[in-house]
This record gives C-alpha cells, sequence and structure tokens, in this order.
C-alpha cells in the first residue's frame, strides 16, 4: 500500500558507504548492457494474447527491462533451455525467463538431495510418480541432465535423469516463473485477466506494508514460541512502517472463514502460510484441543461415526466387529456410533470436516478471492502446476488481486527459513530474483517472476546489484555496514558466490556480534557450507541463540555433524526448558552419538545441578532417552551385519540413512560397499552415504568413493554412483 510515513535518514557514514558502493558498481557494471527478460509463450496463446503480450512487454521496457519475445512450440525442453542460455550469454544477458502457457515441463530423477524433504523410493514407485517438476532445469545452466522419455498420459511433461557427472547442488544463473491457466475452456480468458491484472500491478506504486502470516495445525510442532520469535524477527526485516498480523489455527475450531477474509483484505501486499497441502487442498485446522468433556466427547463421537461409514461397504458383519473392538478396547459404548449412517447427522459431519481445510472448490462455493499481491506458500504441493488445476493457480487466476506465488511441486521441508532475505522484497527485489537464492529443486514463482513492490528507499538498487555479473567484493563489504539486516544478508550471500578468502572467518565474527536474529541464521547457513572449524564454533554458540529458529537449526545440524565436542552442549539443553520443535529436534540429534559418551556427561551435569524442580522425577526419564539415543543405530548395523536378515530388512535399514546420518557406522557402512554381493544393494549405500553432508566422518567417505572409482575392477555403476557421491558431499 502507499507509504504514509517512513524515516529515511542514514547516517553520514553509511550515505558514504552508499556513495562508494554506487560508484563501485558503476565502474564495475559500465560494460554490461541492459539487462533482458526471456518471455516465452506458445503459439496458440500468443495468438490470443497477443495484444496481453504487448503490454507486458511495454510495461517491462518502461522498468528497464528489454523483453525478448519467444513464441514457439517447443518439441522438448532441451531446445527451449538451449535458447535461453544464448540469451544469457547474449549482449542484452537476460536475468530471468516468464513461461506463458503450454511450455513443455520437466520431471526429474536422481536429484532428491537438491530438494528439501523429498525422498520417495525411485525404484518402488516408478518414473512417473517418484519425480520432481522443476524448472531448475530451465534456470540453472550448470546442472546436466540425461532425457529418458516424454510422458505417456498426454501431458507435455518430459522425464530426465540428473547426470552422475553434473553438479549436485542448486545454483541458478537466472530466475523463471510460470503462468499456466487451470485447465478448461476457458483458460484463454483467464490468462488475458491475469496478464491485465500483472501489467496493473507493474504500474501501481504499491510498497510493501501489510503482511499476514499464519500457522496450520501440526506445523513445526505447533511451537507458539516460534511463531513468536518469527514475529519479531520479520518486524525487523521488513524495513519502513510495517503492519504483521497473525492468525493461528486454534483461533477458531473452522479457523477456514477468518482465514479467508484477512486473505481477501484489499490492502494485503504479502501472505506467508505456513501449514500442510496437496495440490488441491490448504490443510488449514485439526481437531480442536479444548477442555471441554462435551466437546471431546462430540469429537469422538464424530470420529467413530467416520469410522463406521468407512467399513459400511463391507457389510453389516463388518460394522458389528468395529462396534464391538472399540467396546472391548476402549469401553467405548455402542450409543456412541448412533447417527453413522443418518443422512442429517452424515451430512453436518461432512460439512464439519470439510470446513477444516481450504479446497479448491471453495473459491467457487464461497466467492473467495485473494487479495494478498504475493504469496507464500510455506506447504507441499500448493504449486504441482502439472496438474490441471492446482491450489496456487486457483489464487493466480481468482478476481482477486494476487499475481504472484511461491509454491512447491512436492513436498516440502518443515524445518526450513521461508522468511530468508524476504526484507529485499520492501527494497524494490523483484520476487523471482528473490526466489532464485532461496529455491530448492521443487520451489517455484508461479505467476509474474518480475513483480516487485516499490522500494521504500531509492538510495540502494538491491535488484540491480543482486542481477549484476560484475560486482565486486569490496561494494559486498562495504554493504555489511547497511542497517537492514536482508541488505547485509544479500551481501553476505554474494561474498560466498564469490568465494571471498575471509569469509569463513568473517560469518563467525558476524554472527558474533549482529543483534539480529536474521543476520545469525544466514551466518548459519553460510558456514554450515564450509563445514570447518569456524563452523563448529559458531553452531556451540547456537545452540545457546534466543532466537528459536537458529537454535532449532543449530540442534539439527550438531545431530548432522556428530562431534564429540557438542555432547556437553546437547546435555545441557535436555535439561532446560526448550521450544517445542527445538525439543523435537534435540530427541533426534542424540540419536547420533554415542549413548555411553552421552550419560557420562548426563550423571555429571546434573550431579552439579543446584536446584532442578520435579529431580526425582525427571532426571531418571532424560537418563532414559540418553540411554535409548543409539538403539536405532544398533538395530541398524545388527541388520546389514546379520547373514539371516532378508534383502527387504537390509534394503530399509539402508534407506533409513538418508534421514539418520549414524556417523558411527561409517566403518561399517563401508565395509558393506566393499564386501557386499549385491550390487544394488552397494549401490543404495553410495547413495546414502551421500547424505552425510556435514558428518564428522565425510572425508572418509570422500576418500573411500574417489579409491572406489579409480579402481578399474569396480563395475560402472558402482563408479558412477561413488563419483556422485564425491560430488554431493565436496
Amino acid at each position: 500500500m502507499k507509504l504514509t510515513k517512513m524515516n529515511r535518514s542514514l547516517s553520514l557514514f553509511y550515505r558514504g558507504v552508499l556513495f562508494l558502493s554506487s560508484l563501485l558498481l558503476l565502474l564495475s557494471s559500465c560494460t554490461e548492457s541492459r539487462r533482458g527478460l526471456a518471455v516465452v509463450i506458445d503459439e496458440e496463446s500468443y495468438r490470443k494474447l497477443e495484444a496481453e503480450i504487448a503490454d507486458y512487454r511495454a510495461v517491462l521496457e518502461e522498468e528497464g527491462l528489454e523483453p525478448h519475445l519467444i513464441v514457439k512450440d517447443y518439441e522438448n525442453p532441451d531446445s527451449l533451455r538451449l535458447d535461453l542460455f544464448r540469451l544469457y550469454k547474449g549482449h542484452e544477458a537476460i536475468e530471468g525467463a516468464v513461461f506463458i502457457g503450454d511450455i513443455p515441463m520437466v520431471a526429474v530423477i536422481d536429484a532428491q538431495h537438491m530438494t528439501s524433504a523429498f525422498k520417495m523410493d525411485q525404484d518402488r514407485y516408478g518414473l512417473e510418480t517418484a519425480n520432481v517438476v522443476t524448472d531448475r532445469f530451465y534456470d540453472d545452466f550448470d546442472l546436466k541432465w540425461d532425457y529418458i522419455r516424454k510422458d505417456t498420459t498426454g501431458k507435455n511433461i518430459h522425464y530426465y535423469s540428473l547426470n552422475f557427472a553434473s553438479p549436485q547442488e542448486i545454483g541458478p544463473d537466472i530466475y523463471s516463473g510460470r503462468i499456466k491457466a487451470p485447465a478448461g475452456e476457458d483458460k484463454y480468458a483467464l490468462l488475458s485477466a491475469y496478464m491485465k491484472k500483472a501489467v496493473a500491478a507493474h504500474r501501481s506504486e504499491n510498497h510493501l506494508d501489510q503482511f499476514f502470516f499464519f500457522a496450520g495445525h501440526g506445523y513445526n510442532s505447533e511451537s507458539m514460541v516460534a511463531r513468536l520469535d518469527e514475529q519479531l524477527v520479520l518486524s525487523q526485516q521488513l524495513p519502513g512502517e510495517v503492519h504483521i498480523s497473525f492468525l493461528d489455527h486454534s483461533r477458531d475450531e473452522h479457523v477456514k472463514f477468518m482465514y479467508m477474509s484477512e486473505l481477501q483484505r484489499e490492502d494485503l501486499d504479502l501472505a506467508l502460510l505456513h501449514h500442510h497441502g496437496s495440490a488441491d487442498t490448504e490443510y488449514l485446522s485439526g481437531f480442536p484441543k479444548t477442555d471441554s468433556y462435551s466437546v471431546q466427547i462430540e469429537m469422538v463421537k464424530r470420529h467413530l461415526r467416520s469410522r463406521l461409514r468407512r467399513v459400511q461397504s463391507r457389510g453389516a458383519e463388518a460394522v458389528t466387529r468395529v462396534i464391538k473392538e472399540y467396546g472391548e478396547k476402549y469401553a467405548i459404548p455402542a450409543s456412541w456410533f448412533d447417527g453413522a449412517f443418518d443422512e442429517e447427522t452424515s451430512l453436518e459431519d461432512s460439512i464439519s470436516s470439510a470446513n477444516l481445510d481450504l479446497v479448491l472448490a471453495d473459491f467457487e462455493t464461497y466467492k473467495y478471492d485473494p487479495n494478498a499481491r504475493f504469496v507464500i506458500f510455506d506447504a507441499c504441493y500448493n504449486g504441482s502446476f502439472y496438474e490441471d488445476s492446482y491450489l496456487a493457480g486457483s489464487y493466480l487466476f481468482s478476481s482477486g488481486e494476487t499475481v504472484v506465488a511461491q509454491g512447491n511441486t512436492v513436498n516440502s521441508l518443515q524445518d526450513k527459513w521461508p522468511n530468508e532475505m524476504l526484507g529485499l522484497l520492501s527494497l524494490g527485489m523483484r520476487v523471482g530474483e528473490w526466489n532464485k537464492m532461496v529455491a530448492y529443486l521443487e520451489t517455484h514463482i508461479l505467476g509474474d517472476p518480475t513483480f516487485r513492490f516499490a522500494s521504500i528507499d531509492p538510495g540502494i538498487d538491491v535488484q540491480g546489484l543482486s542481477a549484476a555479473h560484475s560486482v565486486k567484493s569490496r561494494t559486498w563489504l562495504n554493504l555489511l555496514d547497511s542497517p537492514y539486516p536482508d541488505v547485509v544478508n544479500l551481501a553476505l550471500q554474494k561474498l560466498y558466490e564469490a568465494r571471498y578468502a575471509g569469509l569463513s572467518d568473517l560469518l563467525l565474527s558476524t554472527f558474533r556480534e549482529s543483534e539480529y536474529g536474521s543476520i545469525r541464521a544466514k551466518c548459519m547457513l553460510l558456514s554450515a557450507e564450509y563445514n570447518d572449524a569456524n563452523f563448529l564454533e559458531l553452531i556451540k554458540l547456537a545452540l545457546h541463540d534466543d532466537y528459536e529458529l537458529v537454535q532449532r537449526f543449530a540442534v539439527a545440524f550438531a545431530g548432522d555433524m556428530g562431534h564429540e565436542e557438542l555432547i556437553p552442549e546437547l546435555v545441557a539443553l535436555s535439561l532446560q526448558p526448550l521450544s517445542k520443535r527445538v525439543e523435537f529436534n534435540l530427541g533426534t540429534s542424540l540419536r547420533f552419538f554415542d549413548s555411553d559418551l552421552l550419560l557420562a556427561e548426563f550423571d555429571r551435569q546434573s550431579a552439579e545441578l543446584e536446584s532442578f524442580s520435579n529431580a526425582k522425577e525427571l532426571l531418571p526419564l532424560i537418563r532414559g532417552v540418553l540411554e535409548e539415543a543409539d538403539t536405532w543405530f544398533e538395530r541398524n548395523t545388527q541388520t546389514l551385519a546379520d547373514p539371516e536378515a532378508s534383502d527387504k530388512a537390509r534394503y530399509r535399514q539402508i534407506r533409513m540413512l538418508r534421514n539418520y546420518n549414524f556417523h558411527l557406522g561409517v566403518d561399517q557402512y563401508i565395509r558393506f560397499v566393499k564386501e557386499s554381493g549385491n550390487q544394488d544393494h552397494r549401490i543404495l549405500m553410495l547413495e546414502a552415504l551421500g547424505w552425510f553432508k556435514h558428518s564428522l566422518r565425510k572425508q572418509q567417505i570422500i576418500d573411500f568413493c574417489k579409491a572406489l572409482a579409480e579402481d578399474p575392477e569396480t563395475p560402472e555403476p558402482l563408479k558412477e554412483e561413488a563419483l556422485r557421491t564425491v560430488l554431493r558431499l565436496s
């Protein structure tokens, strides 16, 4: 919305820094030509939308972009990728691309390590199911792909495998976005209306000053500490006078209606939505937590009636058996099942269940037209643009003002940082450029990637700085003194991309000194890429950070690393009150350490406690958790070593290592690769070892894989997986 009041004053020192930075940028980029944008559209869509595309190109030119129009029905994605690469290397190098209409989609396998969470079994579920639809194929030119085939169901999808010799991490060269209308007879009318909306959004002088975020049931362990800290850090990240509103799913049993009302606010700029999801559903609410016995009983009755309906098709005996089982096991009276097949009661139950979530049909039923200009779906599958209809698409192509969304094409990790560098949007960065720096394999911009909010500070061009190819490190070092936390984070990110020699030390010192949680979080994530002694020291500090997200990530990193030096810190945390999600991550990370060492440290620390409420009850419980810490590891290694274990059991234990990096077992896992007579299992184990990215045993794995790949006796499939693992860990 319009910025009503903003303190734009900067210190004389920082004005000098900005002046110096501007000069350096001018000198370093004076040879660069105007930045371009590829506008890619299929032939039929262009025939229907020629006037709208002309208006879109015109507004981009007004903003200083040079749109390169490509009207073509591409037979395969490789041709389009080559055209984009040529434009990227051309005189007016493109900074991004927008795909309008029916543009080939790419579904990939052998690249799950580049997602945030997707780990579906490719062998079990097959190519058509265990893939990730991704536009990283188009915007990251360094990745190498092997073509498999086109989809056989009539969709414009092509399957690829990530080549073993390809880079094994994402680093997009350009940004991208998809404008794809839901399937149907009116899709061209929808595209036309959308393009007009996008052009109007470009011409509005709209500042980011109205922000809304939502927390759905079961997300981040429903930690209110996480949400409180998130709001605090958002207030630091988003410069200017920004109104931040929050809604939790627990606010109402059917929070959907309050949720829709918030998102239909005409003044709403950005909505960050934390919830579970699917291609056609936002899962907002669960059964309400209540102290009322009558409400609890009614919820149980509703569940029981639903249970009976599910078995009704099996006949009267099945219905009777369910009633009897619940009576014998839980002493539930048969009367609690009453009304299960009553038409009126069934309808009431159905409506109550439907109102827990938001589905595609709700857009028409409730005339739901969301107005948040930019919507971030921190959820699984809401960005599944490969489906005929998809949740994010319904937001974009409604009659509301939503013009762009970020969504995921597969499931996504809860413990990620969805508001990373979000403050750059307040300073005029294009949404696509922001997404380019934070995207996983599954993360996409749906809608116009060139959309941006009006900057609250024209004195700094974050879009130009970020998109330029020749900004010197000195410029980024100067910007570390910026009063805007996310400009500091941008500078740190760019120094990392430039492989600045002193960055590891700088990240540790900045973490120690910064008052901003977002800067400390960025320092930790970048330091993790070095995985060196500085990172270990940083994690020791981060384990006691007062920003919940930093502490939560640090606990997870500690488990991923497995250093015994971290045991005293982790045991100390086990004796402290923690947020729900930190506590959850701590329980997981403790599994990666030797339980004898954990117990020895626990006994030492607990003996020195001066005061501990309910010590007699709680300390034995905590000790019991530590005693059980390595039981999963023991079961894992025992199964792999057991000659009587089935292939299926071994297979499960190897795949388990993708989520559970048992550092203590690396010697045995390497021995398994050397000695197993099952080549498929040997390859699977090598792939699993590629997930030990932050392990203290990482170098041992790399050395083994290199030697295996160099051995002339190693079979080619095994050699390729060994080389892939080296690249993943290096």
